[in-house]
């Protein structure tokens, strides 16, 4: 269970505008970046084999809900590197990517609750997930690299 000071946090975070919480509000690190690359990778050729006659956006909204769903009961709409580690094991792709390296996507990317330096109690809002997912991420990541 977590504190009600957590949950806080948590719902602060859920229900904050995109802007506030974007992806793009500070460069990652490199290791970070690596590990939403290769997450990345492995969704979009899960993608092209079994969501090739749909909308990559409709695949990405697919991917964001069942991580949501899947994540520990918050109770508010976020995403936890457990989410993501189930979905990634409902297609099979769970063995390529380490849950360290999830972890570290959620936690640097995230709001983690006060106090708490376990990264397995980070998430991430659907709107942030949804942009690491979409080419919102590797366009931005491009531009900074470029600076």
């Amino acid at each position: 269970m977590i504190s009600a000071a957590s949950a806080s946090i948590l719902r602060r975070a859920a229900v904050a505008p995109a802007t506030r919480f974007a992806v793009s509000r500070r460069p990652l690190s490199m290791a970070c970046a690596e590990s939403v690359n290769k997450l990345n990778g492995l969704l979009e050729e899960y993608r092209q084999r079994n969501y090739a006659m749909e909308m990559p956006r409709r695949f990405q909204k697919d991917v964001v809900h069942a991580a949501t769903i899947n994540s520990r009961q918050l109770n508010v709409p976020a995403v936890s590197a457990e989410g993501i580690e189930n979905v990634l094991q409902n297609i099979g792709m769970a063995h390529r990517i380490t849950r360290s390296e999830l972890e570290g996507i959620v936690s640097e990317v995230g709001e983690c609750p006060l106090g708490d330096d376990d990264k397995a109690n980070c998430v991430i809002s659907e709107n942030q997930m949804m942009d690491l997912i979409s080419r919102n991420w590797e366009e931005h990541h491009q531009d900074q690299e470029l600076a």
